[in-house]
């Protein structure tokens, strides 16, 4: 696994680590039932952040173009 990848998951670590903690505190912050908004919308605007790093490496490892010359060849169907 490559350093970037390795980075990537602990980071996600860490954000679910936290999450359970984000989740009290606006729970706490509620006003007569309703949640702060402006704790949802930072909370929403971290996890987007997260979720676009992954998004990102995922469209990346897809754009990867192997060379085909490193594989041995796989004989086709007999006719």
């Amino acid at each position: 696994m490559i350093r970037r990848d390795r980075e990537l998951l602990a980071h996600l670590s860490a954000v679910n680590a936290r999450l359970g903690e984000a989740v009290v505190e606006l729970l706490d912050r509620q006003d007569g039932g309703e949640l702060p908004a402006d704790g949802l919308r930072a909370l929403g605007e971290h996890l987007q952040r997260v979720t676009t790093e992954v998004l990102k490496r995922a469209a990346e490892l897809d754009a990867v173009v192997v060379d085909a010359s490193d594989r041995p060849a796989i004989p086709g169907p007999r006719v």
